[in-house]
């Protein structure tokens, strides 16, 4: 099992450092005779051999070049820093190489500004693709065969994942883990690191396949069962509110967003209570009905089941790997 990460000048260092310990871990969590029969492997690999400069002043030591021969599961391309046509100009020859790669049958991710050499390849034309905001429009003008997605903060399109910000591609490598290593080990790393990712009000968007575009009513719909947790939400509730039959809302929000709008309204509490458990002095009992579960026990049985950890065990992790000063 190979994994890339791109290197290339002013490549943010961040989107590769915790992305590369999130999979790490996860492979380091399968059964010893797993590890032994599928070995897993990171890479970084540039167009030379030489120490690659990105982010911070720092340098990176490649382990392969683009004249390697070697075949990746996923690539991932890390955002830059600053214009991100500079860095593309000065290695054109990333480009036909994530073409090969790609044709053998590698996973693609890139974020932010990372998503500009997918455009570049081509391999995003007539496909849905999403990017860091402040490039949508510099984006739109210059790849007018991609549909842009300027509300998703994830799409997927033909083994093409794009995420807007380092936190959606942390969501994305948790989706990643979970297809790999099975729901369990990603819902171990989902607790060990979650603290560490920023939650958003952007919702993440998988297209599997990009053969869905995205609706303006599910997003309606995410954010107002967002605003209202605290209270009794039902499907009909929702379909209520946005105008929609339930059967067609049901069906075009499990199409869009991969889960019943029951199993997307739990993990959405459960992820609340995660961050206010972890940002927030409140009670078990007060995060338990700030996030719509009246019975504390009741809470605490679905969160140890989500995550694998009581919400009092989960405070307690928290804490103590806080910095202090």
């Amino acid at each position: 099992m190979n994994i890339g990460f791109l290197l290339y000048e002013r490549a943010l260092i961040t989107g590769i450092s915790l992305a590369a310990e999130m999979l790490s871990s996860a492979a380091s969590l399968r059964p010893r005779l797993e590890q032994r029969q599928t070995p897993f492997s990171i890479k970084l690999i540039a167009p030379k051999l030489a120490p690659t400069k990105v982010t911070a002043g720092l340098r990176l030591q490649p382990d392969i070049t683009y004249d390697d021969e070697q075949l990746f599961d996923i690539l991932i391309l890390p955002p830059m820093w600053g214009n991100p046509l500079q860095s593309i100009r000065r290695d054109p020859k990333i480009i036909p190489w994530l073409v090969k790669q790609h044709q053998k049958g590698a996973k693609l991710v890139a974020t932010g500004t990372g998503v500009l050499w997918l455009a570049e390849t081509g391999l995003l034309d007539h496909q849905v693709a999403t990017t860091h905001w402040y490039y949508y429009d510099n984006f739109a003008a210059r790849y007018p065969n991609i549909t842009l997605n300027r509300q998703a903060s994830i799409t997927a399109a033909n083994n093409l994942f794009c995420t807007t910000s380092i936190n959606s591609q942390s969501e994305m490598i948790l989706y990643l883990i979970a297809q790999l290593f099975g729901q369990p080990i990603a819902n171990t790393i989902e607790t060990h690191y979650g603290h560490e990712i920023s939650k958003t009000s952007q919702q993440p968007f998988y297209q599997i396949g990009g053969q869905l575009q995205f609706d303006e009513s599910i997003a309606l719909a995410q954010e107002w069962m967002k605003r209202n947790l605290s209270h009794a939400i039902t499907a009909q509730s929702v379909a209520d509110h946005c105008g929609m039959p339930l059967r067609s809302f049901n069906r075009k929000f499990t199409d869009q967003v991969g889960e019943t709008p029951h199993q997307y309204l739990q993990r959405l509490r459960l992820e609340s209570a995660q961050q206010l458990l972890r940002d927030v002095g409140m009670s078990v009992q007060d995060v338990a009905e700030q996030v719509g579960y009246k019975d504390a026990y009741h809470f605490s049985t679905r969160f140890q089941k989500h995550f694998a950890i009581t919400p009092t065990q989960y405070r307690r992790m928290v804490k103590a790997k806080t910095y202090k000063p």
